[in-house]
């Protein structure tokens, strides 16, 4: 086994440790821990995925190809910018998810009532109870407390926040599950009251 390969593997260890201490975490009521817990091993995963985008790049290197136009090509800003976004805020009882648009090259921000977020985070606790896997389609549309129907970036912005905070893994296009289904709305908001201000 060469080193890299070794290394790889000592950092999927450390994701799937750092995974388990967010669920003791969460369990002890320990909720700023599950943050910065979460956030680490996100930070991991990141860069697993980085490595892996490198190995993939390293073995298309090895065969011939047409060379590919400028444009394609990931730039270390496309790179840096992928990095910082999005980035959650609290104002009042809102969140504030702030994103990147590439086609228009600013800053946007979606902003979700704390409603939506409560409403959303009970539906994903519902149909992700015990492991399952589940797609968004599965818990829209969200109603809010009055029954109203809340627009569906809403809970797209809640999802990526709890996704960012480790609360939530994405199985690709089959959807997500919860990482710690014990103790999620605390946990939950936990990540709500320790997200800065805005």
């Amino acid at each position: 086994m060469d080193l890299v390969t070794r290394g790889t593997a000592t950092l999927n260890r450390a994701e799937d440790d750092l995974r388990k201490l967010v669920a003791e975490a969460a369990t002890a009521g320990e909720y700023s821990h599950v943050v910065t817990l979460a956030a680490w091993a996100r930070g991991i995963r990141d860069l697993l995925g980085d490595l892996r985008g490198a190995s993939d790049r390293s073995a298309r290197d090895l065969e011939p190809a047409a060379a590919p136009t400028k444009a394609l090509l990931p730039t270390s800003r496309t790179r840096r910018l992928d990095s910082e976004y999005p980035r959650f805020y609290r104002q009042g009882d809102r969140l504030i998810r702030v994103a990147w648009s590439k086609r228009d090259r600013k800053e946007y921000e979606h902003r979700a009532s704390l409603s939506a977020i409560s409403a959303t985070a009970t539906a994903i606790s519902k149909k992700g109870a015990n492991g399952r896997v589940f797609s968004t389609a599965e818990i829209l549309p969200i109603l809010d407390t009055e029954g109203e129907e809340v627009p569906a970036y809403q809970p797209y912005a809640v999802i990526a926040l709890l996704k960012q905070a480790g609360l939530l893994d994405q199985h690709g296009r089959q959807g997500y599950s919860i990482t710690q289904a014990e103790n999620f709305a605390a946990a939950v908001d936990a990540v709500w009251r320790n997200l800065p201000e805005k």
